[in-house]
């Protein structure tokens, strides 16, 4: 079993869908739906579905994912068999079962089927990302052709990643690059910006790993919170993604990112401040200013921000332990009051037995600072005989 060379990604489902259920003269019958997870069979209605995805997502530019398993020549399943294969395939290539696809069957020179899948998820809109889906998918296959007693084929040859478009070194560059022994900034950079992107890597992580090599990045973003692209400084030298080449446009860029628009949002409120920032490209006419969110070289990183939040959460606790033992003094503290409460009483008692001229026996405090010692009281007139 084999799957297309390239797994392809579009921006219309109607196209693919038209295509796939197009009847021809080189099938030995019409193509059919055979499996998947929508209501309908015919070609109008499976758009419509396929359409109402992309409402959950206006973001998304191509929201068509389309491969095809085909088995080897003269070999047939039946349509169980196909859609059960196909919904293993589907699971371990990381699509929900709330991701709409339909299973159509070709019957030609080899008996094949065409997946067509909506990478927008119908239950929150999450997007299915697919990254180095090419590569994963020939391992996939290989998987299931042992795992349903299929014909062992041989593997296609993985698709390997397009080097990124560079601008060429011009001949100044070379010299001082020759001259001084060391890269041209231009070279460098670009060198820097590959090795960053090398894992496809998050946003965040990306940016963290562009201070880390002292690259100053303006990343420009339109007031409807567009990500329009980035421009980068090194060595005190200003540089368009232009300039780098076309595999350092957003486009492309994206491409080599784990791009979670949410993140987005973190570079607004942990951006830096910039002492000097890298002119960003003359802007085109917009109806609203664009936002443009700076960072610089030798700034705080978005790791030291992550250290001031943890100190802060440290203070908290601090703060909360402080609260408690104050709680608990002022506990204390009335606890006291109310037993210094019988001292009055007690001195009024004492000053009773005095008048009445009884005798107090050991020592009787009076008042918080002073005792008197056990005495008889005198009578107050004396008796002549």
């Amino acid at each position: 079993m084999k799957g297309m060379r390239k797994i392809r990604r579009g921006k219309n489902f109607a196209g693919v869908v038209q295509y796939a259920l197009k009847p021809g003269s080189h099938h030995k019958s019409d193509p059919i739906v055979i499996g998947g997870n929508m209501l309908s069979g015919s070609a109008l209605e499976l758009i419509s579905e396929f359409n109402g995805t992309k409402q959950l997502r206006p973001d998304v530019q191509k929201p068509v994912w389309h491969n095809s398993l085909r088995l080897p020549n003269g070999e047939s399943l039946t349509n169980e068999q196909w859609s059960s294969i196909a919904d293993d395939y589907m699971e371990r290539m990381g699509f929900s079962d709330t991701h709409l696809r339909c299973y159509v069957l070709h019957d030609d020179d080899g008996q094949h089927i065409h997946i067509i899948a909506s990478r927008i998820d119908m239950a929150d809109g999450k997007l299915y990302l697919g990254r180095n889906e090419n590569l994963i998918s020939t391992r996939i296959i290989s998987e299931i052709e042992i795992d349903h007693n299929l014909t062992v084929t041989k593997t296609a040859p993985a698709i390997t990643p397009k080097q990124p478009k560079r601008k060429k070194i011009s001949r100044n560059e070379q010299m001082l690059s020759a001259r001084t022994g060391v890269p041209s900034p231009k070279e460098a950079l670009q060198h820097i910006i590959d090795k960053s992107l090398t894992d496809t890597p998050d946003l965040l992580t990306f940016i963290k790993r562009l201070e880390e090599a002292e690259v100053g990045w303006t990343a420009n973003v339109a007031s409807t919170g567009k990500m329009n692209g980035f421009s980068f400084s090194y060595r005190d030298i200003a540089f368009k993604a232009s300039q780098l080449g076309k595999g350092y446009s957003w486009v492309n860029l994206s491409n080599r990112l784990n791009y979670n628009p949410d993140h987005l949002e973190a570079l607004r409120t942990n951006t830096p401040a910039n002492d000097h920032p890298a002119p960003a490209p003359a802007p085109a006419p917009a109806p609203a200013p664009a936002t443009v969110l700076k960072t610089a070289e030798r700034k705080e990183s978005i790791g030291k921000k992550i250290a001031e939040l943890e100190l802060r959460l440290r203070e908290d606790k601090r703060n909360e332990i402080v609260e408690k033992i104050l709680q608990k003094n002022a506990a204390k503290q009335q606890k006291h009051l109310r037993l210094t409460g019988w001292i009055p009483f007690l001195q009024r008692l004492i000053e009773l037995l005095r008048k009445y001229g009884k005798s107090i026996l050991h020592k009787v405090p009076t008042n918080f600072s002073e005792v008197y010692s056990t005495h008889h009281l005198k009578p107050t007139r004396k008796i002549r005989l």
